[in-house]
C-alpha cells in the first residue's frame, strides 16, 4: 500500500486561501504523498463503471464523499479534508502496515455531536414514523460510544476491507433511490442542502447533508470497531474554510 493521502476538490469553482494554505500544510507536514484529485481527473480517476450515474447531480461535498469510499475501497491509503495539517500521518501509516488485524486508522470523534444525524435524515426524506424513531435511537447509541468511533475527516484504510465493501454497497444503493429525485432536482450550489434557498426559492435537492456518508460510516464503524484503530491525529476544524 503506498502512502498516499487522497483529497478531493470535485468542482470548477475556486479553492479559498484557507483551503490553499491547508493543502500546502498537508503536503508539506504529513510526510506522505499527497494526490490532488480535481474534477479534471474524474475520469482517469475513476471507470465509467464505477461512477454512479447520479454522481453529476449531487452537490460538490456528496460529489468528495463519493469518491472518498471509492478510493478506499479500489486503493487504500489515507483520506484528509483539506484543513490545516499539523502532525506527521507516518506513524498511522506504520501501525496499519505492522497490525494485519487493523483495517483501518483514524481520529477519535471528539464529542457526541458530531455523530452523523441519521435522524434528521429519515426526516427530510419523509419517511415513516417507526424509521425515524429507529433512526433517533440509533444515533443515540451510537453518540454514547462516541470515543470509539472514527472521524470522517481523515483516516487510512487498507483497500478492499469489508467495511469498504459494504460501504461502497450501501452508498450507492442510496444513490439508486435518489437517482430519480436528483436528475430532477440537481444541486445548483457547492454544499446545496435540502430547504435551502435558491434564487429565492427552497431547494428540492433530495439528498440529506450526512445521508450518503456519514449515516452509513459511522454504524459500519461501529460494527467493525475492534478492526480499527484511532490514534491518527485528528484534522483542525477551525478556520479552514
Amino acid at each position: 500500500m503506498k502512502r498516499r493521502i487522497f483529497c478531493f476538490w470535485t468542482g470548477a469553482n475556486a479553492m479559498s486561501e484557507n483551503r490553499r494554505r491547508g493543502l500546502e500544510t498537508l503536503t508539506r507536514v504529513s510526510e506522505c504523498q499527497v494526490e490532488f484529485v480535481t474534477g479534471d481527473d474524474l475520469a482517469a480517476f475513476v471507470p465509467a463503471a464505477d461512477l454512479h450515474p447520479a454522481y453529476p447531480f449531487l452537490n460538490l461535498a456528496h460529489r468528495a464523499d463519493f469518491l472518498r469510499c471509492y478510493a478506499m475501497l479500489r486503493h487504500g491509503g489515507g483520506y484528509a479534508d483539506i484543513k490545516p495539517c499539523q502532525h506527521s500521518w507516518e506513524p498511522g501509516f506504520a501501525e496499519l502496515e505492522r497490525n494485519d488485524r487493523l483495517w483501518a486508522v483514524g481520529y477519535s470523534e471528539p464529542n457526541p455531536g458530531v455523530i452523523s444525524n441519521m435522524y434528521s435524515s429519515s426526516q427530510q426524506l419523509g419517511e415513516r414514523f417507526d424509521r425515524s424513531a429507529r433512526a433517533y435511537l440509533h444515533r443515540k447509541w451510537l453518540q454514547l460510544h462516541y470515543r470509539e468511533l472514527i472521524g470522517g475527516g481523515a483516516f487510512v484504510f487498507r483497500p478492499a476491507t469489508p467495511l469498504c465493501e459494504r460501504w461502497w454497497a450501501e452508498m450507492n444503493r442510496r444513490l439508486d433511490r435518489l437517482l430519480p429525485a436528483l436528475r430532477a432536482n440537481p444541486a445548483r450550489l457547492p454544499k446545496e442542502r435540502p430547504g435551502d434557498l435558491v434564487d429565492g426559492v427552497p431547494s428540492r435537492y433530495p439528498v440529506p447533508w450526512t445521508h450518503i456518508f456519514g449515516d452509513v460510516f459511522h454504524p459500519l464503524v461501529m460494527r467493525h470497531r475492534r478492526r480499527l484503530s484511532t490514534r491518527l491525529p485528528s484534522p483542525t476544524f477551525t478556520d479552514y474554510e
